[in-house]
């Protein structure tokens, strides 16, 4: 295989809403993303050289990149399932490789709860930002803390008049980069949400995560549901490379991977309620 460009023309899977519910099985982790990834992407890559990027978002007490990096020398190849963990050039991001010379970028983001009760994520970046603030000063504090922020679909959460605040903010944010965020876990047959046209509207980008529960990461896991980005990454700063990318809107998108059945969301949720 020969060696990757630093920065080059390439496809970017991204899956944007990422939960690392086992930190038992780091190998298992990396060989069920490659997998998902590869089923989800097979009829849209057509043979061209593809790069996987997963963004862990996690809770700030809950900082699933910080033990990845402290599995650093630890995952060498023959102890890891032929994975090999390395770092990059920069905090924020690192690299999972196989024997067969698949990457996996891991991403540093965090996920962060508004005095509203709305969910935001903040990508690229250390998870640095404190809950309970409101929402327009929790998208001040991740841009501040140079990370791109997310509002992700959540059941319930853009609906009466939480849905209406997440729309009185898209209406009054034109200048800030700021984006939408779908995921896996909405039902195919949930085709109607109004923020998503809004958004469109306004020329908001959404990207997409699989944000797998704990009831559900089995079945519907990391690399299953996301953008696949046509762009030039830095592959040494990949973090940092995204958030340029994403900002200055230097790429084309299109999506993949499918939406939850109505039958598993309906469990998920029941599951969620009793757990």
């Amino acid at each position: 295989m020969p060696p990757t460009p630093l920065i080059a023309q390439q496809l970017l899977a991204i899956d944007s809403h990422v939960h690392l519910h086992d930190m038992t099985d780091l190998p298992g982790f990396f060989d069920s993303a490659r997998q998902a990834f590869g089923e989800a992407l097979d009829t849209l890559t057509a043979g061209r050289q593809l790069t996987a990027m997963l963004v862990l978002t996690e809770p700030r007490k809950q900082p699933a990149f910080s033990y990845l990096r402290q599995q650093l020398g630890r995952l060498n190849g023959s102890n890891a399932g032929g994975w090999k963990l390395e770092s990059t050039a920069e905090d924020i991001s690192l690299k999972a490789e196989d024997r067969a010379g698949n990457i996996l970028l891991l991403v540093s983001g965090q996920q962060i709860v508004t005095s509203e009760k709305l969910e935001v994520l903040s990508l690229a970046a250390e998870p640095a930002v404190a809950d309970g603030l409101g929402l327009a000063e929790t998208v001040a504090g991740i841009l501040g803390n140079d990370g791109l922020p997310v509002l992700p679909w959540g059941v319930g959460k853009w609906l009466g008049p939480r849905g209406g605040i997440i729309s009185s903010f898209l209406k009054a944010e034109t200048n800030r980069p700021i984006f939408l965020g779908d995921n896996g876990g909405r039902p195919a047959i949930w085709q109607s949400v109004p923020q998503f046209d809004q958004a469109r509207h306004a020329d908001i980008p959404i990207l997409r995560g699989s944000d797998p529960l704990r009831c559900s990461f089995r079945r519907r896991g990391a690399g299953s549901f996301g953008t696949l980005l046509s762009c030039s990454l830095d592959m040494s700063q990949p973090g940092k490379s995204l958030r340029q990318i994403l900002t200055n809107g230097s790429y084309s998108s299109t999506d993949f991977g499918s939406s939850e059945n109505l039958w598993n969301f309906c469990k998920d949720q029941i599951s969620l309620r009793i757990s």
